[in-house]
């Protein structure tokens, strides 16, 4: 079993929303117990990775999410069967009928993992690198206005509003199931956000060094 944190919401979070973290264990081995459940396809992915640290991350939240899946599936987690749609976002294959949707993000240290029965959901984490010049990406992770208003505070301000923004898209976006690709460019999160297609996002709570951002629809797809 991958150990889990229980991360607590706030209470506009929805009762159906749950969020979980992974602490990645980089001295565990892709042959050890724990990642039994995987997927000839999902052992031959995290053997593609050139760092193990890589591997050992995807590893880790794809077995506890097989177990997350499968304790509400009623199933063993190795019969979770996925699919990923155009975008590469991955759902439930169609054997696997119950309506849940979920979303997994890691870096770092940590995993998160983010999964409702009732609407979509996106979740991102980032560590934040201690020497990283935000402008060198601004112009396709931030908007015009964000940009200048990141620009005036203070330096390690400027940083710290870069990544809770980066996150805070990212999980929109993977909420939304089209990915970056659309251009985090082209929205506003902060100081004020544009109207993002009925989407809810709150700030998550995290260790020391790491930023991350949860991120809900607010129709249900079952009531």
């Amino acid at each position: 079993m991958i150990p889990l944190v229980v991360v607590p919401l706030p209470p506009e979070c929805p009762a159906d929303v749950s969020l979980w973290r992974i602490d990645i264990a980089f001295g565990a081995r892709l042959d050890d117990p724990m990642f039994a459940s995987l997927s000839d396809d999902e052992r031959t992915r995290a053997n593609a990775f050139h760092r193990s640290m890589d591997a050992l991350r995807f590893a880790m939240v794809r077995a506890a999410l097989r177990g997350l899946l499968a304790e509400r599936l009623g199933i063993a987690a190795k019969d979770v069967r996925f699919v990923s749609d155009k975008a590469g976002r991955p759902s439930l294959a169609d054997e696997n009928t119950h309506a849940i949707d979920f979303n997994v993000s890691h870096s770092g240290n940590h995993g998160l993992i983010a999964l409702s029965v009732r609407r979509r959901v996106g979740v991102d984490i980032e560590e934040r690198a201690t020497q990283f010049d935000w402008r060198t990406v601004a112009e396709i992770a931030l908007s015009p206005h964000e940009r200048d208003a990141v620009g005036q505070l203070d330096l390690q301000a400027q940083t710290d509003a870069f990544y809770d923004i980066w996150v805070t898209k990212e999980a929109i976006l993977k909420a939304l199931g089209v990915g970056i690709t659309k251009g985090l460019q082209h929205f506003s999160v902060w100081p004020r956000r544009d109207d993002v297609q009925g989407i809810a996002t709150t700030p998550l709570s995290m260790p020391p060094g790491y930023a991350a951002c949860l991120a809900w629809s607010a129709a249900a797809f079952r009531t």
